[in-house]
């Protein structure tokens, strides 16, 4: 809060006029527009934004740091968020396994590991979840639960030892059908609409993918067995080095 007080409006105008330049800039279109059209209509609002002489993309790597960082307040209930390190590229021929087994971990919402766990067997929160967080500039693996202040302590031990066992032991053949059948039959919900389609290409753009690398990894998906995937996650210890960010009762 501190931190945020001592921005300057200067500060704040240098920081939009270096970032929010023509250099940085990715553009998305389609519909019924041909392409001039659509340069001439958009020409006056990029005149408004500067050109930079020079722009660096700038890259976060995560902490490894096993310190646990809590906050005191007035709070009816503890939030807990955590993180742990993944250091996969958008390119590697895994990637497509980490997305699965992201799913069966935290992502697939009831029937994954994290809320089986967490709320059905033992109703420490009413939803929990964990996700695959990547992006150019950061990657990670992101979680999150609300749960009791008494209870705040067993929760975090607990996502320990879910993410220790699902590194160890692996998932099931029912988890791979259920993660597939699912993640393969949503897929179509990625290009129902226009802007649904744009963004997908816009992801790939951004990523340095092909454009057309989401339907080629379905196919990986498709085709993935149990073993592949138990030995793919035999090889990310570096998700049992988890990081929890705290909001706890004052009391």
């Amino acid at each position: 809060e501190l931190s945020i007080q001592k921005i300057s409006l200067k500060e704040l105008k240098d920081f939009h006029k270096r970032n929010l330049c023509l250099e940085n800039l990715i553009l998305s279109f389609g519909g019924d527009i041909k392409k001039e059209q659509f340069k001439d209509s958009i020409c006056a609002i990029l005149d408004e934004l500067n050109t930079a002489s020079s722009t660096k993309e700038k890259s976060f790597s995560f902490l490894n740091s096993k310190d646990i960082f809590e906050s005191k307040k007035q709070s009816k209930q503890a939030y807990i968020y955590f993180a742990t390190p993944f250091e996969l590229d958008f390119k590697d021929k895994s990637y497509h396994l980490a997305k699965i087994a992201l799913f069966v971990l935290g992502a697939g919402g009831f029937g994954s590991r994290i809320m089986e766990e967490v709320r059905v067997k033992r109703g420490l929160a009413y939803s929990a979840y964990a996700r695959l967080d990547c992006h150019r500039t950061y990657k990670r693996v992101f979680g999150y639960l609300q749960t009791k202040n008494e209870n705040a302590a067993l929760a975090k031990d607990l996502i320990k030892e879910i993410l220790a066992t699902f590194i160890k032991d692996g998932i099931s053949e029912y988890e791979l059908t259920q993660a597939k059948n699912f993640l393969l039959g949503s897929s179509c919900l990625h290009y129902e609409s226009l802007a649904k389609r744009l963004d997908v290409a816009l992801s790939e753009f951004y990523k340095g993918l092909k454009i057309g690398h989401l339907k080629e990894e379905l196919k990986l998906i498709e085709k993935t067995n149990l073993k592949d995937l138990n030995s793919f996650l035999k090889e990310q210890e570096k998700l049992s080095k988890v990081v929890f960010a705290s909001v706890l009762n004052a009391n």
